[in-house]
């Protein structure tokens, strides 16, 4: 049932958890954020291949990071922008906090988020084709595994209780079993090595954010578990386009 309710949270895939659902199921379910990430990156990755024998590579990759935004409601988009609006608002901690609650998105928050589409479109295009596939199945269980890094070792601040209060009983276990997952999977993808590499570099890039924003606002909320999720993509995105040549076990 949790993986369930990490595809329902997480996505827009119609899926129906019966039951009710809490603030504490929503926190276990974290456990299952990499695999939901790797099935919504199968995915996104399967469409590319298809079309690649009708268009050419550049069409194919936008399709493919048009469908990561639809398939997941640009939820995690939605809180980048909401974050670069509080953070560089260059207000105090309760005005920031306000300023991300808010709905409306600002001139920060527009332009993160078009620096967003063009940074991984652009990367993407940078990935060597052997490395594509790999690419778009890695990220977003790269960026999945982010948020559950902040979740369950920085505390949760909010001006009001919300869907991102789930965050707070994030803990060990969630923690433990994401990684493992998220390490398996890129060890093997792209072997143990550069597994290992790609790894070290997202922990590195999250744990540098989180830090930023606990001392920034005094620790995580929704919109920067959102924001920590497309920044970890983008540096995996990144760390890939200059990983030429490794060898990937063939799907």
């Amino acid at each position: 049932m949790e993986f369930l309710i990490a595809l329902q949270f997480l996505t827009r895939i119609p899926v129906s958890v019966k039951s009710n659902v809490g603030s504490k199921n929503i926190a276990r379910s974290m456990a299952y954020f990499p695999p939901v990430g790797l099935l919504i990156g199968g995915l996104a990755a399967g469409i590319h291949h298809l079309l690649s024998f009708v268009l050419a590579g550049s069409v194919c990759d936008l399709i493919a990071l048009a469908f990561l935004i639809i398939v997941t409601g640009n939820m995690h988009g939605d809180g980048l922008m909401d974050t670069v609006d509080g953070f560089f608002s260059g207000k105090p901690r309760e005005k920031v906090l306000e300023i991300m609650h808010d709905s409306r998105v600002g001139a920060h928050g527009v332009m993160a988020g078009s620096l967003l589409l063009l940074a991984k479109f652009v990367l993407l295009g940078q990935v060597p084709a052997p490395l594509k596939s790999a690419a778009l199945v890695l990220v977003p269980v790269l960026g999945r595994w982010a948020q559950v890094y902040a979740a369950a070792l920085y505390p949760y601040v909010s001006r009001s209780t919300g869907t991102g209060s789930f965050a707070s009983y994030v803990g060990t276990r969630e923690l433990i079993a994401a990684s493992v997952f998220t390490l398996g999977a890129t060890m093997l993808l792209l072997g143990p090595l550069p597994g290992i590499v790609l790894a070290g570099a997202i922990l590195a890039g999250t744990a540098a954010l989180a830090r930023f924003s606990r001392r920034r606002i005094g620790g995580i909320t929704g919109d920067v578990l959102g924001a920590m999720n497309e920044c970890a993509e983008v540096l995996g995105l990144f760390a890939l386009a200059l990983v030429p040549g490794v060898e990937l076990l063939k799907f």
